[in-house]
């Protein structure tokens, strides 16, 4: 492939436009499926709709002193709503919480869906996410998907959602020990597989869920959506690993300038094997990259700036339709093709060949093919 340094500054599509990401009760947010929109707002009361009304995502926030554990909060939404379910407790955000499914009827409608319960020392959330019974098989992703979006606050964002949380626990419990193939040294260290599993659920579960807005007017809006929700998945999962990566990608790293870092760790990458996984989502999650240490174009930038965000470097995923790949933008320093995003001009970097940081293929260099998307 010929590569060449673009001289001159080309534009991506700004995602920041798009961006759907609501907040509320002064600290919280949700980031709905493209098209759901509030129906219905009170002092402590918060409900959104998808376009059809179809299903529903409905916060409450209560007192901290009103219920004293989380199961209580669940029996009572039952009673309230004289509905049946049944649920088990899980620790979210180092909040007491309860998770549990819940069908009821309510105006002579029936619906069935999953609530969560939030015991906090200031607050108490119940999370509902349901849809009409008749329509639950087609809206099962969607409920999912809103409610782990959720998050208590800015801290949240680079968090599992409850829901993954509630999947298996972050950090995983059960570790094993690995290997990771570091400038040819073996370095060891620990990781609970079971995490990768639950990061790949949310994975294919948000492919299902990009894949009802591809051939519509909102599909960068739900590209966006797509990758970020990715992003915040697996971004603590890395936490520990990227200062072991630190450490033995180079003695002096923390000395290094960001430039230094940013093309060494692209460099790490770029010898991965090239690897896609036939499913719907064709794509590894971030975690599943680096330990199997294989990924395709998706997998790599989004753990390359995962990883790069841990060292205080700034970067975005450019994602294009038209040329089917996606590679990075860093804001660093240096010699190179760059893409201005947001007023601020992004190195490029090419995850799945072996380039150096700045060189992009001349043939996908038209600015205008590009969609350009940031991260928390």
């Amino acid at each position: 492939m010929k590569y060449k340094i673009l001289i001159i500054l080309v534009f991506v599509v700004s995602a920041g436009l798009f961006a759907k990401e609501l907040g509320f009760f002064e600290t919280c947010s949700v980031y709905l499926p493209e098209g759901w929109a509030v129906l219905g707002s009170e002092n402590d009361k918060v409900t959104f709709a998808d376009p059809s009304q179809n299903a529903f995502l409905q916060i409450k926030r209560y007192s901290g002193d009103t219920y004293d554990n989380p199961g209580k909060i669940y029996s009572s939404v039952l009673s309230r709503l004289n509905g049946r379910g049944e649920g088990d407790s899980l620790n979210y955000e180092t909040r007491a919480s309860y998770f549990g499914n819940i069908s009821f009827s309510l105006s002579g409608n029936t619906y069935k869906g999953f609530t969560v319960c939030i015991d906090g020392e200031d607050a108490d959330y119940v999370i509902l996410s349901f849809s009409l019974s008749g329509k639950y098989s087609d809206y099962h992703d969607f409920i999912l998907s809103a409610m782990d979006s959720f998050t208590l606050d800015d801290a949240g964002r680079c968090s599992p959602g409850v829901v993954s949380q509630y999947y298996y626990p972050v950090p995983g419990p059960e570790k094993s020990i690995h290997y990771l193939d570091i400038n040819g040294e073996e370095v060891l260290y620990t990781h609970d597989l079971n995490e990768t599993e639950a990061a790949q659920v949310v994975v294919e579960r948000e492919a299902r869920i990009f894949s009802a807005y591809v051939n519509t007017r909102m599909v960068n809006e739900a590209w966006t959506r797509y990758y970020r929700i990715l992003y915040r998945d697996n971004y603590r999962r890395l936490d520990r690993i990227s200062r072991i990566l630190a450490q033995h990608l180079d003695p002096g790293f923390t000395s290094l300038s960001d430039y230094e870092k940013s093309a060494l760790l692209l460099s790490w990458i770029q010898k991965y094997e090239y690897y896609r996984t036939g499913t719907l989502s064709d794509v590894l999650s971030p975690i599943s990259c680096l330990v199997q240490e294989k990924g395709d174009c998706d997998s790599r930038v989004l753990l390359y700036l995962i990883l790069l965000k841990h060292y205080g470097i700034d970067g975005i995923l450019m994602v294009s339709s038209v040329y089917s790949h996606s590679i990075a933008g860093v804001n660093v320093e240096g010699k190179g093709a760059r893409f201005p995003f947001s007023g601020v001009p992004y190195l490029v970097a090419e995850t799945t060949d072996d380039v150096s940081i700045g060189l992009i293929d001349q043939s996908m260099a038209d600015p205008s093919n590009w969609l350009g998307i940031h991260f928390p």
